[in-house]
């Protein structure tokens, strides 16, 4: 198996780096205005101007501001034709114009991690029950990842065995590791094309699997404790990766390379989330939920709860959400260093009088819609108000077991939870009536999001 490439960053280098393209694009403008229309014959403008054989050559010879122009032009006609279809009436100008203005709008604010639904209340008062139970790992589930095309999925379990599973067939397949056992997978993560699942464990390697070529890409050493947490930037092969050794570090997996780390927790890292930016967000037993900046290398230090937080996830760029030992669920915003709002003891109390542990979130990203696992035999969803800054509970699941993932789907019609006897960090605790399965919980017969 090949070692993982390293890339370095450094702020020299990368100025470089840009001074060379800068003077790469001056020098290919010159050679542009250099080309005057004498220099080719009449048949060849003529397909270059038709598009046909040689329109990748014209494409190469645009000025940057052509390109813009070009694509900008593409981008409009394909959304026009798609509201048309939408709307099929071809005659209702003026409203195509506004429907088209309201589509860019829309584009524009997801492009900026600032698109924002409102979905909860369609699940308020609704009887939710489980609809598929995938049974296959012989300890508790530690993580479960979805697909962007909301049929792949894969899970991990303390036994050290990974899972693809088809959600429309039931089918599963063992993608990790090739022997009997190995060591404990404490997370995974799934690229938004299904084409990289990542694995994270006790063997303190991040290990890659490509599931269209069936075999294990690559396994990356770099770590010095268990991994715990993986998050993949969203639509790109961009990796997070966190760690008991209280790093954070960067994969790019286009180049199957390691990027950089990141430094500044003080304690062991429990979860990770990422949305569109170059940026991620991580939890720690150091109390603290820290915003990483990757370009700017920058981050942002947020705290309020009492005891470690294990659990985050991102409803947009600007708000996400946490679970915390001492039973609290918090929302949080960028503008903000402490919490908008805590929902204290968010799952009840255990037989002592103790919070019950929130041992995972999850969000719908772009929406008001979260949800939290416990061990309390409830998965609860909340809804998310007011900018960030009121929790309302909107609805109950019943699960029984620790409840050591969550995931939504895509479009928000189904619920993904990953089950077990025991947490997912330990075994302080264990529910011997719970079944270790993977339990999905449909919410909605149309998307929400």
């Amino acid at each position: 198996m090949a070692p993982a490439k390293t890339v370095k960053r450094a702020g020299s280098k990368r100025k470089n780096e840009g001074d060379n393209k800068f003077s790469s694009r001056k020098k290919a403008a010159f050679n542009d205005e250099e080309l005057s229309g004498d220099d080719f014959s009449a048949e060849e403008e003529a397909r270059f101007e038709s598009g046909g054989e040689g329109s990748e050559d014209e494409f190469a010879l645009e000025t940057a501001d052509e390109t813009r122009l070009r694509l900008a032009k593409q981008y409009l006609e394909t959304v026009t034709n798609e509201v048309k279809k939408i709307e099929e009436d071809d005659d209702a100008d003026a409203f195509n114009q506004d429907a088209i203005a309201h589509r860019l709008q829309q584009d524009i604010a997801e492009a900026k991690g600032k698109r924002y639904k409102h979905v909860a209340d369609h699940l308020v008062g609704k009887d939710i029950q489980v609809s598929q139970v995938l049974r296959g790992h012989k300890l508790s589930v530690t993580s479960v990842a979805l697909a962007g095309d909301d049929r792949t999925l894969c899970s991990a379990g303390k036994e050290g065995v990974v899972y693809l599973w088809d959600l429309e067939s039931g089918t599963k397949k063992k993608i990790f590791p090739d022997e009997k056992f190995g060591k404990v997978v404490n997370g995974l993560a799934v690229s938004q094309d299904g084409q990289y699942v990542a694995i994270g464990g006790k063997d303190s390697l991040v290990h890659v699997y490509d599931v269209r070529q069936q075999k294990l890409a690559s396994s990356f050493k770099g770590h010095r404790d268990a991994v715990t947490c993986l998050a993949f930037r969203k639509g790109t092969h961009q990796l997070f990766s966190g760690s008991l050794d209280r790093t954070i570090k960067i994969w790019n997996l286009d180049e199957m390379c390691y990027v950089e780390t990141l430094f500044g927790h003080q304690c062991q890292i429990n979860g990770i989330a990422s949305l569109l930016r170059e940026r991620c967000v991580s939890v720690g037993r150091d109390r603290t939920m820290r915003l990483w900046k990757v370009m700017e290398e920058s981050q942002l230090i947020f705290r309020g709860h009492t005891h470690s937080i294990d659990t985050v996830a991102m409803s947009n760029e600007e708000f996400f959400c946490g679970g915390s030992q001492d039973g609290g669920v918090s929302l949080w915003s960028v503008m903000k260093k402490k919490p908008t709002v805590i929902r204290r003891v968010a799952h009840g109390s255990d037989e002592f009088g103790n919070p019950n542990w929130i041992s995972s979130v999850a969000a719908l990203n772009y929406s008001d819609l979260i949800a939290s696992g416990s061990c309390d035999g409830l998965v609860r969803l909340w809804k998310c108000a007011d900018q960030n800054s009121s929790l309302e509970e909107v609805a109950q699941l019943p699960v029984k077991g620790f409840v050591n993932s969550l995931c939504f789907s895509s479009t928000g019609r189904f619920l993904v939870a990953g089950v077990g006897q025991e947490h997912r960090l330990g075994r302080w605790k264990r529910m011997g009536e719970a079944k270790n399965s993977i339990v999905v919980l449909p919410l909605s017969q149309e998307d929400l999001v």
